[in-house]
C-alpha cells in the first residue's frame, strides 16, 4: 500500500453530491497517517494535477477523479474538486 492510498480511499468514499473538499494539510496528514513532505508546504507545484511516475500524491487524488482547485501555502489549506484537469 502506498503512502497516499488512504487518501484515495477517503476521496472514493465521498458522497456523490459532494463536489468540493476544503482541507487543512493537518487533516490530510491524519488521513495518510504521516507528515506531508516539506515540499508540500514550500512548493506550489507539489500540488499540481500532473500525471507521471514521480507524482504519487497527484495520482492519489486524480485516480479518485478529484483534482486540486486551489492551494493556500500560507494557510496550509488545499481545495479539491470532483473532476479531471
Amino acid at each position: 500500500m502506498g503512502k497516499y492510498d488512504p487518501f484515495t480511499v477517503f476521496l472514493y468514499r465521498q458522497p456523490a453530491d459532494k463536489d468540493t473538499i476544503r482541507m487543512p494539510f493537518r487533516e490530510l496528514e491524519v488521513i495518510i497517517g504521516a507528515a506531508l513532505p516539506k515540499s508540500a508546504r514550500d512548493d506550489r507545484t507539489w500540488w499540481g494535477n500532473t500525471v507521471n511516475p514521480t507524482r504519487v500524491q497527484a495520482r492519489a487524488w486524480l485516480s479518485a477523479t478529484w483534482m486540486v482547485k486551489t492551494i493556500d501555502l500560507g494557510q496550509e489549506v488545499v481545495t479539491f474538486v470532483r473532476g479531471r484537469p
